[in-house]
């Protein structure tokens, strides 16, 4: 039979294999094609070290242009390894989840020109292929590589129907190529993901990925996912669960984790979700075990009532993700987070009773936060530090400073914010910008504030285990605002999508 083979490449989280390959794994089988599953994500980060590895990701991430060497011929040394047996393969995907995995997917497909059998066909998809990058020409990574000849196909937006259709032998179909890519609207209608084809041994957390859904009901002016998945889409929540119990019994494994941007965007999905599933873990002894988690919005009351955390609860909810961005209710009203103090105050009340912990995502330097934006930040940290000794708030993930994204919402605000860049970098992840009506908040003030955040949470005994590696990629940012010239030539930030 012949293969396909499906590749995972850098830097991806390494706990569990990837989600992308288990949806494909059943288009590939119905076109009468052998699914391998090559994760050289999880191959390169055991042949490096910690340090090692945080260069890498600097460098996927842009933050940085120069990589040692001596990791460039570890990536080299692992392809020449993954890729030794090539024979009865017909067809190689990788997977190009975002921005991040442009580089190496270049070096990849360069590798593969090089190597490769022209009777092998590389098709590539993914949010990353839609990047446009400066270290690519400025244009769309997919672009990029069909004009370079490295790849023979691009998928744009959802790859199921794409793929099918491509292997079918129907390269017109949308989303093949910049043929007007279609989000797919009925989830349900899509088989369920197959895992079983996979080595969960090569990670160290059995745990596996489920999409409830695609798409947000927010339209969050920092985020990027409405450029992917203009609706929000939902699956039938029996549906979910039949999926989860399906994986039960097929590998062993009960732990879930949502792949969703916000598991609660269907307040009513999400309440029929937890009852399904505390129903069956009560009744089906297989199920007895499973948990979940996922990323979640923060809602007030009436949004999520209290029986709602009961339900999670009894489900195996054993943690949420929820972007509160900002402990500046003025900064997230500008985000348009749509939830106040007090709603957070109700979520972490709720969250504490039922014992759900969360991880809360933050931004350091949005550009409208000021001085008291910042020190409303500090205040809330003392607030809510016993939430953190509880346990009710499991982790704060400060990240880096506040970048924005070419196209990303934020950029419609450029006029209004009088949004520029100094010119300094060169690709679509931007460090340098300033806001010409709030003129004291540049780079060097932005990781002042991240610093002090930092040293005031440690202090409040908030459990920060990115810490390190975050502090070291600020310390790569710090030595780009030295360079920053004292006089730059500002450029706005592009908006090419406004409309």
């Amino acid at each position: 039979m012949s293969k396909f083979l499906f590749v995972n490449l850098p830097v991806m989280e390494m706990w569990n294999p990837s989600a992308a390959m288990a949806a494909l794994t059943p288009i590939i089988k119905n076109a009468g094609l052998e699914p391998v599953h090559v994760d050289v994500n999880i191959d390169i980060w055991k042949s490096l070290t910690s340090t090692e590895w945080n260069d890498l990701s600097d460098w996927c991430n842009f933050i940085k242009d120069d990589i040692d060497p001596k990791i460039i011929d570890t990536i080299m040394n692992s392809f020449d390894h993954s890729f030794s047996d090539i024979s009865n393969v017909s067809w190689i995907g990788i997977s190009v989840f975002s921005f991040v995995n442009a580089r190496l997917t270049e070096q990849l497909l360069n590798f593969f020109k090089q190597k490769l059998n022209k009777n092998i066909k590389i098709v590539i998809g993914g949010n990353g292929c839609s990047s446009s990058l400066a270290s690519f020409n400025q244009q769309q990574f997919g672009e990029y590589c069909l004009e370079k000849k490295i790849a023979d196909f691009v998928i744009y937006a959802d790859g199921e129907y794409a793929l099918k259709e491509l292997l079918s032998g129907n390269t017109e179909y949308p989303g093949i190529n910049f043929n007007n890519p279609q989000q797919i609207k009925n989830l349900d209608e899509l088989p369920l993901p197959d895992y079983t084809s996979m080595d969960f041994s090569k990670y160290e957390d059995s745990r596996i990925l489920v999409t409830g859904s695609r798409g947000c009901v927010r339209k969050c002016t920092f985020c990027d996912i409405e450029l992917t998945w203009p609706k929000y889409a939902y699956r039938n929540p029996e549906l979910i669960v039949d999926e989860m119990r399906k994986h039960v019994n097929e590998l062993g494994i009960t732990n879930f984790e949502f792949t969703d941007s916000l598991i609660n965007g269907s307040g009513k999905n999400f309440d029929k979700f937890n009852e399904l599933l505390a129903n069956a873990k009560e009744k089906e002894p297989e199920m007895k075990n499973v948990t979940y988690m996922g990323q979640a919005i923060c809602k007030n009351k009436s949004g999520m009532k209290p029986h709602v955390y009961e339900l999670m609860h009894h489900a195996g909810c054993k943690l949420l993700t929820v972007g509160i961005e900002s402990f500046s209710e003025r900064v997230r009203s500008h985000m348009k987070k749509k939830f106040s103090d007090s709603d957070i105050d109700y979520h972490l009340e709720q969250s504490s009773r039922w014992g759900i912990p969360n991880v809360f995502l933050m931004i350091v330097g949005y550009p409208t936060e000021t001085r008291s934006d910042h020190r409303s930040q500090l205040k809330s940290i003392r607030k809510y530090a016993d939430y953190a000794k509880t346990g009710a708030i499991h982790m704060l993930r400060w990240g880096l400073t506040m970048h924005i994204y070419e196209d990303t919402p934020i950029t419609r605000y450029t006029e209004e914010l009088k949004l520029m860049h100094t010119g300094h970098e060169h690709h679509d992840s931007l460090f340098t910008w300033v806001s010409g009506v709030n003129p004291g908040l540049d780079l060097k003030e932005r990781i002042r504030r991240r610093l002090e955040v930092h040293e005031l949470s440690h202090a409040m005994g908030y459990p920060m285990p990115n810490a390190r590696e975050e502090l070291t990629s600020l310390l790569k940012l710090a030595e780009i605002a030295e360079h920053i010239p004292k006089k730059p030539n500002f450029i706005p930030i592009k908006n090419s999508k406004a409309s």
